[in-house]
């Protein structure tokens, strides 16, 4: 490895011992400390959902308005094509963690390093809790922040990375697939060895 790559990955590939925390806890503080923001105020906060310990957590960027609705990650067409991809290799939502690094919506120029600097630090720890297998990271702002590198989704997806002990595929989201369905060849590539790692697993 290169010492550049050396230093990019210094603090993703130690691997997080399981935590002691629950969900709640951190749910419970993440909502104080962003109403207690003067920028955050009147953000209504749509959290992660399913089980600790499921073999695969799905991270979203932020939540959409068919969330915030429902108060559930992943709804509306988006979601709908979420389920599809899942489907394609086997999984289903009730299966997986699902959840967003941000957890209120926000769109691209919000995600500025301030909000992620709030947010990041509680997804860490959500995964230190569910402590999946495989990491699905969907689109550059998950893939950003739990790999901590600048690149690109185009240019990170298509194999795993180390994260923590886990092993994270980044991946075109299921939103830009609404908006370009040329790139769903590339996420059933991704999601194959998705597929294909949880197999051996089960040997």
């Amino acid at each position: 490895m290169s010492s550049e790559q050396s230093s990019l990955f210094a603090d993703v590939d130690t691997a997080t011992p399981q935590s002691s925390e629950t969900l709640a806890d951190i749910n419970t503080e993440l909502l104080a400390r962003v109403q207690a923001l003067p920028q955050f105020t009147g953000r209504i906060l749509v959290f992660g959902e399913g089980q600790p310990q499921a073999s695969v957590a799905v991270i979203g960027e932020s939540p959409g308005v068919p969330d915030l609705d429902s108060g559930r990650p992943f709804m509306g067409p988006a979601g709908d094509m979420l389920t599809r991809i899942l489907s394609a290799i086997g999984l289903t939502r009730a299966g997986c963690y699902l959840t967003n690094t941000v957890k209120m919506i926000s769109t691209g120029d919000e995600l500025t390093p301030d909000v992620l600097s709030v947010f990041t630090p509680y997804l860490h720890r959500e995964l230190a809790i569910v402590r999946p297998k495989v990491v699905i990271a969907f689109g550059n702002t998950p893939t950003r922040a739990l790999l901590n590198t600048k690149k690109g989704i185009t240019s990170v997806r298509g194999e795993f990375h180390d994260y923590r002990g886990m092993k994270l595929m980044p991946t075109f989201n299921p939103a830009y697939l609404l908006r370009d369905p040329t790139k769903k060849r590339e996420v059933w590539e991704d999601m194959k060895q998705v597929r294909d790692l949880l197999a051996t697993f089960k040997d």
